[in-house]
C-alpha cells in the first residue's frame, strides 16, 4: 500500500523520484506528490489521480532540486484531494513529510500541538509528523534527533522520507512498514520497494524495525530510533535487474509474469540442499505444525499442508494469518508454524510471527524478498524462486511456493531427486499451456466466460487449494463473483448456487479421489452447469477440457496456469487493467 521514494545525490533528482513512483504504481494509489529542497525552500506539486502519463520536462518543467522525496498515497485519513496528498509540510515549511502506515494517537498529538500555535491544512495522520518534528527542532538542534524524539511520542506504524529545507539532509525510518534504502554512485536512496530505485543500484540495505537512516552528501549512518545508537546494517545485492521490473515487451506485468513461470520452476528445482535440510530440521522436530499466510500464499500454504499430509504424513493445520490471534493462546512451545509470503512484509503475517515466537514456537518463512521484515524473524526461511513481481496479482509467485512445498516435501523422504524430477515435468507442462496456440483456445474460452455474473470452481484433496485460488484470481482481476469449493462440500449447501449455463471448473488428478470429483463434475451438470474440466485425462462430463500431464500429487501446479490465463484474458475481455485491479495493493502492511 502508498509508495516512498527518496533521493539525496549528485543529480537533479526530480526525475528520479517521478520514474521511482510510476514504478511504484502496483501498489495501488489515489493520488500523488513531490518535494524538492531547492536553494533554502521547498518546493511541492501533489495530484490527484494517476502518474502514468505525467511528463516531468512537460508538465513541471521548473521542479528541480538534488533531495527529494514522493509518494502514491491510498486514502486512509481524509479524502482523496490535493491537500490529503503527501508530500506534507509543517507550518513554517521548513519539512516535509511522506509516510505509509497510521498514527494511531494522531488525534491526542493534534490537539496538544494546535494548542501551541501550529495549523494544520489536511485532515490526515501523516501531516502531524511534520508539525510534530517542527516542534522538536525548537530544542533539539540536529534534524535526527527532533525526528527520533518525535516517533518516541508515536503509537502505530511508519515508513517515513523526511527532508529539511536548511539542513542537507534526508532521513528514513520504519516501524512495521516496510523502507528499503539504496546505496548507489550518483547518489543514496529511499524506497518502499526495490524497483523504486533498482534502475540506479541493487545494493541496498534492508532498515529494521525502530531505525532510521541519515543520509547526508558525505555518507549515512544507521541509527536505532531508541536509543540513539550507531547500528552497522549488512549490504545486501538484489539478484534482480531492471529488466525484471520492466514488461519486456508484453502489454501487462500479469502476462510477462505467468509466461516466466517455467523458469521459475526450473529456478526452485535448483535449490540449495542445505536450505532444505535446515527447514526439515525445523519441521522434523516440531511438536505441532500450523500454516500461517493471506490470500494466494494461504492457498498455497493449503496446497503444502496436504502435500505433507498425503506425502510425508505430516499433520499441518492452516490458519489465516488475520484470525491467527485467536489461536495464538494454544501455541506451544516446540510448534512450528510455517509462514508463506511473497513480500515479506505483509502485517497480519508478521503479527503472527511475534506472537508464535513470545509463545516458544519456531517460525519458518517462505519468502520471496530477500531481507524482508519476515525472512529477518524467521528462525529459518527458504527464499522462494519467483523474482520481481509487479503485478498485483500473484502468479508466478504462487507457483513458485508451490513448487518449494514440493521440493521441501521430496527433502523430508529423502528423495529429492524424485521432487526434482517432477518438477521439470511440470516445467514442460506449463511451458506447453503458455504455447501460442493454447493462448488462444483459452482466450475464446475467456470470451465465453466474461459476461457471467458468477464462476465456480471444484476440487478435492490436493486439488482443493487450486479451486479456491482460481476463484480469487477471477475475482481479483474482472471483479465476476467466483467462488471455489471441496467437492465433498458441494450437497451441503453450494449446490443450490448451480443453474443453467453456470461455469464451473473441475481440477482432477489421476489419484483416488478421482471418481468422486468426476460424480461432482456429474451433479453440477445435472442441474444445468457447464463443466470446464482441468486434468490429465478427458471425461464426457467435461464441455471443455484442459489437459495437464500426470504428476501425482505435483499436477496441480501446473494446472493453476490455466485459471490464472483465464482470469487475465476474462480481464481483457471486460476492457480492464489486469495489472492495478481496483481497491488492491501488492503489498498489504497494515492490519
Amino acid at each position: 500500500m502508498c509508495g516512498i521514494v527518496g533521493y539525496l545525490g549528485k543529480e537533479d533528482g526530480a526525475h528520479v523520484i517521478i520514474d521511482g513512483l510510476k514504478r511504484l504504481e502496483y501498489r495501488g494509489y489515489d493520488s500523488w506528490g513531490i518535494a524538492a529542497s531547492n536553494d533554502g525552500k521547498i518546493d511541492i506539486h501533489k495530484q490527484v489521480g494517476k502518474i502514468g502519463g505525467f511528463d516531468l520536462k512537460r508538465d513541471l518543467p521548473a521542479f528541480h532540486g538534488n533531495i527529494c522525496i514522493g509518494h502514491t498515497r491510498w486514502a486512509t485519513h481524509g479524502g482523496v484531494t490535493e491537500k490529503n496528498s503527501h508530500p506534507h509540510l509543517s507550518c513554517d515549511k521548513r519539512i516535509a513529510v511522506v509516510h505509509n502506515g497510521i498514527v494511531e494517537n494522531y488525534q491526542e498529538l493534534k490537539t496538544e500541538l494546535e494548542k501551541k500555535g501550529h495549523k494544520f491544512v489536511s485532515q490526515t495522520d501523516t501531516e502531524v509528523l511534520a508539525h510534530l518534528i517542527e516542534e522538536k527542532l525548537k530544542t533539539k538542534k540536529e534534524l535526527k534527533d527532533a525526528v527520533r524524539a518525535s516517533l518516541k511520542e508515536v503509537e502505530g506504524s511508519y515508513a517515513l522520507g523526511i527532508i529539511d529545507r536548511e539542513q542537507k539532509i534526508m532521513i528514513g525510518a520504519r516501524l512495521g512498514s516496510p523502507l528499503v534504502f539504496g546505496l548507489g554512485k550518483d547518489g543514496f536512496y529511499l524506497g518502499s520497494d526495490v524497483p523504486a530505485f533498482l534502475e540506479f543500484t541493487n545494493k541496498v540495505i534492508f532498515l529494521g524495525e525502530h531505525e532510521m537512516v541519515e543520509v547526508k552528501p558525505e555518507g549515512y549512518k544507521i541509527i536505532n530510533i531508541e536509543s540513539g545508537q550507531q547500528i552497522k546494517s549488512k549490504i545486501v545485492k538484489i539478484a534482480w535487474s531492471i529488466e525484471d521490473a520492466e514488461k519486456g515487451g508484453q502489454p501487462h506485468f500479469m502476462i510477462k509474469e505467468m509466461l516466466e513461470q517455467p523458469m521459475v520452476v526450473d529456478k526452485t528445482v535448483g535449490t540449495d540442499p542445505t536450505e532444505l535440510e535446515k527447514a526439515a530440521k525445523l519441521i522434523r522436530k516440531a511438536k505441532k505444525i500450523y500454516v500461517v499466510a493471506c490470500g494466494t500464499a494461504l492457498h498455497a500454504g493449503l496446497y503444502g499442508a496436504y502435500l505433507l499430509a498425503q506425502n510425508n504424513d505430516l499433520m499441518v493445520q492452516p490458519i489465516s494469518a488475520g484470525e491467527f490471534p485467536y489461536f495464538g493462546h494454544l501455541i506451544k512451545k516446540n510448534d512450528l508454524v510455517i509462514t508463506v509470503s511473497q513480500s515479506g512484509e505483509t502485517a497480519d503475517v508478521l503479527g503472527a510471527v511475534r506472537s508464535a515466537q513470545a509463545a516458544g514456537a519456531k517460525v519458518l518463512a517462505l519468502v520471496n524478498v530477500l531481507g524482508s521484515s519476515l525472512m529477518r524473524l524467521a528462525d529459518g526461511s527458504i527464499l522462494t524462486k519467483a523474482g520481481s513481481e509487479i503485478c498485483v496479482l500473484s502468479t508466478k509467485a504462487y507457483v513458485s511456493q508451490q513448487a518449494m512445498f514440493a521440493m521441501l516435501s521430496a527433502h523430508l523422504n529423502g528423495k529429492p531427486e524424485e521432487g526434482k524430477k517432477a518438477l521439470r515435468a511440470i516445467k514442460k507442462d506449463i511451458k506447453t499451456i503458455l504455447e501460442k496456440d493454447n493462448l488462444k483456445k483459452i482466450r475464446k474460452l475467456a470470451k465465453k466466460l466474461s459476461g457471467v455474473p458468477n464462476i465456480y470452481a471444484l476440487g478435492r484433496g490436493i486439488n482443493y487449494p487450486n479451486s479456491l485460488e482460481s476463484c480469487l484470481k477471477i475475482k481479483e482481476v474482472s471483479y465476476i463473483h467466483a467462488e471455489g469449493f471441496a467437492g465433498g462440500d458441494l450437497k451441503h449447501g453450494p449446490i443450490a448456487l448451480i443453474e443453467k449455463d453456470v461455469p464451473v471448473l473441475v481440477f482432477s488428478t489421476n489419484d483416488q479421489v478421482q471418481k468422486e470429483i468426476i460424480s461432482n463434475a456429474m451433479e453440477v451438470k445435472a442441474r444445468g452447469a457447464y463443466v470446464i474440466g482441468i486434468g490429465p485425462e478427458n471425461n464426457q462430463v467435461f464441455e471443455e477440457y484442459l489437459p495437464v500431464s500426470a504428476n501425482g500429487f505435483y499436477t496441480p501446479i501446473a494446472s493453476i496456469v490455466y485459471s490464472q490465463l483465464i482470469a487475465y484474458y476474462i480481464a481483457l475481455e471486460k476492457q480492464l487493467d489486469p495489472d492495478k485491479p481496483r481497491n488492491l495493493a501488492k503489498s498489504v502492511t497494515v492490519k
